[in-house]
């Protein structure tokens, strides 16, 4: 199974201030190809680079997938019955909500008072209840 990348993911690359290979967040993508990363270590955002010996991501291992994608792959790994969505409401990673201007979609991530919801058109995050 080749290896997807979106914005915000974790991925390990070289920082060009540190000098060494550390944890990287995803900044920036362009054309579905890691474009712009930023070190957790340093702070510093520069453009993606592997390990210096390491072999270079290419292809389709480097691919982001577009909205559509992730709200097809979120899709199809729920089950249960979609429910209207409310900024009241409590959620949990996997519940199929309705919006009633954006449509149906999945929730995928959770935070404190919000929550990662995938469209069809793309990944909105939305008050959630306490």
């Amino acid at each position: 199974m080749e290896e997807r990348y979106a914005a915000s993911d974790n991925i390990a690359a070289y920082c060009t201030k540190c000098k060494l290979t550390l944890d990287h967040i995803i900044v920036a993508v362009d054309q579905r190809v890691i474009a712009k990363v930023q070190c957790r270590t340093c702070g510093r955002t520069h453009r993606f680079r592997n390990a210096p010996g390491a072999p270079r991501p290419t292809g389709a291992s480097m691919m982001v997938p577009t909205p559509d994608e992730r709200w097809e792959a979120a899709l199809a790994g729920t089950s249960g019955t979609a429910r209207p969505y409310s900024m009241d409401g409590k959620y949990r990673v996997g519940d199929i909500v309705v919006h009633d201007r954006f449509g149906k979609g999945v929730v995928i991530k959770l935070a404190e008072k919000k929550c990662s919801v995938v469209f069809k058109d793309q990944e909105r995050l939305m008050a959630a209840g306490a």
